[in-house]
């Protein structure tokens, strides 16, 4: 059996681009891959696919720093070095869209699996004290449900790996593990902090970083 290609690259997508959902940077990575000449291998049967993979789409609105993408190589392309796709995914981009690296992944490495994400925001001045006082509160408890929609409902603390936060700067990191079933995001952090009536007004999350499972 002929072996594909695989490549993983990490980009961030910053700007205008927070306001572009998922299946349009589908669309949008396609596009790029057509200008950039990569010969990205594509599925079969009567609507073609180009076989990329993200291990977790960044929802609408949110600023992401080190976001990863997977892509195949046709079984013809000849190989590429990571230097050379990551220059002609570059050269090729639009603004706010930057790829950060590129990696060549073996032959029997698994598929990118998200472990947990990182995400960080600033908290206005005005709303430091209390958002210090709440997170103390939460972190004492070992079980905080919050109600997501369609009636499905996520124990926030049992989904926070690691919750900091700054008074004097207002900076606030939330580390989310990756779970089967509902997940809590950042704004079900918010909204068990108060602070989800904030949420894009004030309040900017971006994540900054996927942890991925090793191997």
């Amino acid at each position: 059996m002929i072996h594909q290609q695989r490549i993983q690259v990490r980009f961030s997508k910053r700007g205008t681009l927070k306001f572009i959902g998922h299946n349009d940077m589908l669309r949008a990575f396609e596009s790029l891959f057509r200008r950039a000449k990569l010969p990205i291998a594509v599925s079969g049967g009567f609507h073609p696919k180009v076989k990329m993979s993200f291990p977790s789409a960044l929802a609408l609105g949110f600023e992401g720093l080190d976001e990863v993408c997977e892509i195949t190589m046709a079984e013809s392309a000849p190989p590429l070095s990571a230097e050379e796709v990551l220059a002609d995914l570059n050269r090729n981009s639009v603004p706010g869209l930057t790829f950060l690296s590129a990696r060549i992944l073996g032959e029997n490495e698994k598929k990118a699996r998200l472990v947990s994400s990182v995400f960080q925001a600033v908290i206005p001045e005005a709303l430091r004290q209390q958002t210090a006082v709440q997170i103390k509160n939460f972190l004492a408890e070992t079980t905080v449900i919050v109600s997501k929609t369609k009636g499905r409902h996520v124990d926030v603390r049992n989904s926070v790996a690691d919750l900091t936060f700054s008074e004097s700067t207002g900076a606030l990191s939330a580390e989310l593990l990756t779970q089967a079933g509902p997940e809590a995001g950042i704004k079900e952090v918010l909204t068990v902090l108060g602070l989800e009536a904030e949420l894009f007004i004030t309040i900017f999350p971006a994540r900054i970083k996927c942890r991925l499972a090793a191997g």
